[in-house]
C-alpha cells in the first residue's frame, strides 16, 4: 500500500515544477503585453513601471539574461519618464 502511494506521488514534483513554469511564463507574457499596451497608449511613466514589472517577472523565473535586458530597458524608460516630468534624478556619486 505504501509503495503504491509512493509510486503514485513519484511524479508529483515534476507536475508541480511544470505548473510553476507555466505560471512564470504566463506572468512574463502578461507583463510584456501590459508593457506593449503602455508603449502604444500610455504616458512615459507607465512604460517605466511596466518595464520594471517585466524585469521582475523574468527575475522571478530565474531568467538572468532577459531580466538584465529588461532592467536596461526599464532604466531607459524611467530616464525618459523623468525627463518628460522635468524631474532631475539624484546623482549616483558616493557620499562623504
Amino acid at each position: 500500500m505504501i509503495l503504491g502511494v509512493g509510486l503514485l506521488c513519484a511524479g508529483c514534483g515534476q507536475v508541480a515544477d511544470a505548473q510553476a513554469k507555466l505560471v512564470e511564463n504566463l506572468r512574463i507574457k502578461t507583463a510584456i503585453s501590459d508593457y506593449e499596451q503602455a508603449v502604444r497608449s500610455g504616458p512615459p511613466l507607465d512604460r517605466c513601471v511596466k518595464a520594471k514589472m517585466v524585469a521582475i517577472a523574468y527575475s522571478d523565473a530565474k531568467d538572468v539574461a532577459d531580466g538584465q535586458a529588461w532592467a536596461a530597458r526599464e532604466r531607459e524608460d524611467c530616464q525618459a519618464a523623468a525627463a518628460a516630468l522635468h524631474v532631475v534624478p539624484p546623482s549616483r556619486t558616493a557620499g562623504p
